[in-house]
């Protein structure tokens, strides 16, 4: 199988509502989960109102092409770039392989 994995770091520049922040993390790792099946969390910098950082993971069957299993992250990726509430500043992703031949 190949496991697509992220981190996404959102700066939500002027911001001093910690609230706030998690609820629209929520609100956008729901919707992440939703439209992509996806595992979809606020991973770090929790009490930093301006810094949002994201983690996803997706697990992809094996007999897809590395080509569609990139596009997929890259497609993740863009979504979170369009629909976020703050700024992506920092995108890091990698998509592994575990298990087969």
């Amino acid at each position: 199988m190949l496991i697509g994995a992220g981190r996404i770091v959102l700066d939500f520049y002027n911001n001093d509502d910690v609230p706030l922040k998690r609820r629209q993390l929520e609100e956008l790792c729901a919707g992440l989960r939703k439209k992509f099946n996806i595992s979809a969390l606020e991973v770090a910098d929790f009490d930093d109102p301006e810094r949002c950082v994201i983690g996803f993971a997706v697990v992809i069957p094996e007999n897809w092409k590395t080509a569609s299993a990139r596009s997929l992250i890259e497609k993740i990726c863009e979504t979170i770039d369009q629909s976020a509430f703050a700024r992506v500043m920092v995108e890091d992703w990698d998509l592994l392989s575990h298990g087969g031949a």
